[in-house]
């Protein structure tokens, strides 16, 4: 799995290859997080119970293991930076 991050005002990004582990982690995190329950809110995902969390995560891993080279989550700032998640 690969993680392109790009900061606001740079015009290059760096794409690093990440432990699907890790990835996981940040993506549930998300989900999850109090931090980011405005970003949440800024994409219409509101709080998720645990069940439909594990749902998310679930799908997610069918999407790893079926699409590679897939786009499966980007998450931009309000000030602009980007992270992606690519298979």
């Amino acid at each position: 799995m690969r993680m392109y991050t790009r900061r606001k005002g740079h015009k290059k990004g760096t794409e690093s290859s990440v432990p699907n582990v890790f990835a996981f982690t940040v993506i549930r995190n998300f989900l999850t997080d109090k931090s980011y329950k405005d970003m949440r809110k800024e994409y219409f995902i509101n709080n998720l119970s645990s069940n439909q969390v594990n749902q998310v995560m679930k799908d997610i891993k069918w999407l790893f293991k079926e699409y590679k080279g897939l786009d499966v989550v980007t998450i931009e700032s309000t000030c602009g930076d980007t992270n992606k998640f690519i298979l």
